[in-house]
């Protein structure tokens, strides 16, 4: 039989989980009619969370790779809303390979993370560019990524490059786990002299990053941290996977998926 899984982080906002994962899984399903859809959250501390609270269901990567193997499933397509080649997709490729190896007559093919090429790049730097077109130039946009310790960090000041070759100076990027980190954003905020800066999550959902370390109300929160610095604060809570861009990428990495060996 054949499946498609969609594979995402999960995230416990309803509110942006229905605009993002949820949309950006009914076009997959929607673009390979030939295949049994599944979907699995990687995060298993978030499906147990909504489970308990909400009585929704979603599958671990566990439950779903063992839901494929139960179904008699022999053909696997693997699509990612990953952003990136750090810990999340490896996981992700170690569960698609165990599974490709574990029984015979297997064919399993997985999409590459969103940023792969510098051409992807391009498409979500445009997106984000449109989005904040109305922020005039004496003003600033910083992006929060999650980033990876030790990982492929150098995805955000890739696309950083692609915001400065399209929108000039206007935008700016940190992240919460990895580099640039926020202390990096600030000093450049502070030379480049602007004093009203626009907060939007660089992350598939606006979730708990988005609401707790980027606006939340803590001291520690960037917005928070930035107003103690005199900056003027504005927050867009949006996460990529509601830019029809980033759905898009989504399908065409899909199509595009390379068979596992």
């Amino acid at each position: 039989m054949k499946a498609l899984l969609s594979v995402s982080f999960g995230t416990s906002y309803e509110e942006t989980r229905a605009k993002t994962i949820d949309v950006v899984d009914g076009k997959l399903a929607a673009d390979f009619p030939d295949r049994k859809f599944y979907s699995a959250w990687t995060s298993g501390m978030i499906v147990a969370k909504v489970r308990k609270e909400r009585g929704e269901m979603h599958y671990t990567l566990d439950e779903a790779f063992a839901r494929l193997v139960h179904d008699g499933v022999d053909d696997l397509l693997v699509a990612t809303m990953c952003l990136m080649n750090g810990h999340e997709m490896k996981k992700i490729a170690e569960y698609v390979e165990t599974w490709l190896h574990g029984g015979e007559g297997r064919t399993a093919y997985l999409a590459e993370p969103i940023l792969t090429s510098e051409e992807d790049r391009k498409v979500i730097a445009a997106s984000l560019v449109d989005e904040f077109a109305d922020v005039p130039q004496d003003e600033a946009v910083l992006l929060m990524g999650h980033g990876s310790p030790g990982g492929p960090n150098e995805v955000y000041s890739q696309i950083k490059d692609e915001l400065s070759a399209l929108a000039g100076a206007k935008f700016f990027m940190g992240t919460v786990e990895g580099e640039p980190t926020f202390e990096d954003a600030l000093n450049l905020l502070k030379a480049s002299g602007v004093r009203r800066v626009h907060l939007a999550p660089f992350m598939v959902v606006a979730g708990d990053h988005a609401r707790n370390d980027l606006s939340g109300a803590d001291d520690d929160s960037w917005k928070n941290m930035l107003e103690a610095q005199g900056f003027e604060t504005v927050v867009t809570l949006r996460g990529l996977g509601e830019f029809k861009a980033f759905q898009d990428l989504v399908c065409v990495h899909a199509r595009k998926a390379p068979i596992m060996e």
